[in-house]
């Protein structure tokens, strides 16, 4: 045979790999692109747009998924917000997935990238080449390096959550286990989670820590029944250190996953190992959870976020800006911390559009501006709580009329309701406390800061009168 022909022969041998190669690629990207069409079904357009369409496909390899897009802030959104969803959502058209990485890719990068012949020699000389992934690795969801103690802002209503979550890591004390955290959606109970990970990988780093929301424990344990491998499932959990479930209640209903949960819970304990658990809702109050599993869960220590009050509010965005190195005015901030008192997230999240607005339009940052551009948040707020709306609501939780609340009758029946509808008014609205005092039948201001003191004290000790209040605050953000 000759050399032409030997070369001729190589040359079709190359084509066909490449274009097997290509073909692979395609098929792949193709899944990708039906999975985000999935989870469009799944998400608000808006979230969709904003923090997945972005994300482009780049490879798939060895299990691990990765994903490129040109924003940093969308792959921090990505990570610490939608993880669990592109990957539950993944998983279906990538059956043997363990993991989603994402990469800085800026778009020119990518037209260079695409002129070059041989892609996938391209791809992985641009990436580091993984080996088969651990467990712990597989499950666990990557930690977000923004979320540490050291940038978690403590106030009177997160001093015991933040207390606790400490306590854990100060030579993997076993004190309080399991560690129960509830608290309202988007007060920084995964920013602790995210810490107590952080700190104990510092300072043990040879400790299996195994973070994931409760959605991807089911997932993991859904996929080893259809896999039949749920002896390995349960022994590689049965071999972590440390278990982080967040967001508990979304397992309840789910029985034979509960179950698993339980007994994976109890070898855990039972092999001195820590379980940190965080909820919207106590313990008790998780319904559709098992009652066995209630127990369970309240046996070591349960610690909650209360409501934020506005100093701490004005701590968090001050804190927030130091962390982005942004400069905003203080007479701004506070007028963010007065109107935006839902939660932490919405908080943040009104900065962060304050912020970008001046960055892509050059508007001034002013509180005029900024009421314009919040017009949306602050409205749907104000229309909903207002004194008069706490104090009818206070009212009929408690069986009163609605003139109790402005009478001078001092009888514990009546004077408690009254001092916990001052204390919602100060919270949830941005009144001042004389202007409270007037709604409430003319009481003097210094009425309403002992009534605020008053509740405030009696929320840290009282499981009772912190049960009320949280159904309260439902029922007036219902």
């Amino acid at each position: 045979m000759s050399d032409i022909e030997i070369n001729s022969g190589l040359d079709r041998e190359n084509k066909q790999n490449a274009n097997s190669s290509n073909e692979e690629f395609l098929l792949q990207k193709n899944k990708w692109e039906e999975t985000k069409s999935q989870i469009s079904s799944t998400l608000k357009e808006i979230f969709w747009k904003a923090w997945i369409k972005p994300l482009r496909f780049e490879k798939y390899e060895k299990g691990i998924l990765h994903l490129s897009t040109d924003s940093k802030i969308t792959i921090n959104r990505a990570e610490t917000q939608y993880y669990d969803t592109i990957f539950f959502q993944a998983s279906i058209f990538f059956i043997s997935l363990k993991k989603i990485q994402f990469h800085i890719v800026s778009t020119k990068q990518k037209e260079n990238i695409s002129l070059k012949k041989d892609v996938q020699k391209i791809k992985i000389n641009q990436y580091t080449t993984y080996s088969d992934l651990s467990f712990v690795d597989s499950v666990s969801v990557k930690t977000n390096s923004k979320f540490t103690f050291n940038n978690f802002v403590v106030g009177e209503s997160n001093r015991m959550p933040y207390a606790a979550s400490k306590r854990i890591c100060e030579n993997n004390s076993l004190a309080y286990n399991p560690l129960f955290i509830y608290g309202d959606v988007g007060m920084g109970k995964t920013h602790l989670l995210n810490a107590i990970a952080i700190d104990i990988n510092v300072n043990f780093p040879n400790l299996k820590i195994v973070m994931m929301s409760a959605e991807r424990f089911m997932y993991q344990f859904i996929k080893s029944l259809r896999l039949k491998e749920t002896i390995k499932f349960k022994d590689q959990f049965r071999s972590i250190d440390i278990l982080m479930i967040d967001d508990i209640q979304f397992i309840g209903g789910k029985g034979s996953t509960q179950e698993e949960f339980f007994y994976t819970f109890n070898d855990l304990i039972s092999q001195g190992k820590q379980i940190i658990i965080t909820s919207n809702k106590s313990p008790v109050d998780l319904l559709s959870l098992d009652k066995r599993l209630k127990s369970r869960l309240s046996g070591g220590l349960v610690v909650d976020f209360l409501p934020t009050n506005y100093e701490l509010r004005l701590e968090i965005l001050k804190k927030k800006i130091e962390v982005l190195n942004i400069n905003i005015p203080i007479d701004v901030l506070k007028f963010v911390a007065s109107k935006i008192v839902n939660n932490i997230r919405e908080l943040e999240g009104a900065l962060n559009r304050i912020w970008a607005n001046y960055e892509l339009t050059g508007k001034k940052i002013n509180i005029e501006n900024s009421t314009n551009l919040l017009s949306d948040l602050i409205s749907a707020h104000e229309k909903t709580i207002s004194i008069e709306s706490i104090q009818e609501k206070v009212s009929s939780y408690y069986n009163l009329l609605l003139s109790d609340m402005s009478s001078s009758r001092r009888s514990i029946n009546i004077a408690r309701p009254r001092q916990i509808a001052m204390f919602l008014c100060k919270e949830l609205t941005s009144y001042s406390y004389p202007e409270i005092g007037r709604a409430f039948g003319g009481k003097d201001h210094t009425t309403v800061i002992h009534a605020v003191k008053k509740i405030e004290s009696m929320l840290e000790i009282d499981p009772k009168l912190k049960k009320q209040f949280f159904e309260l605050k439902e029922t007036i953000f219902t």
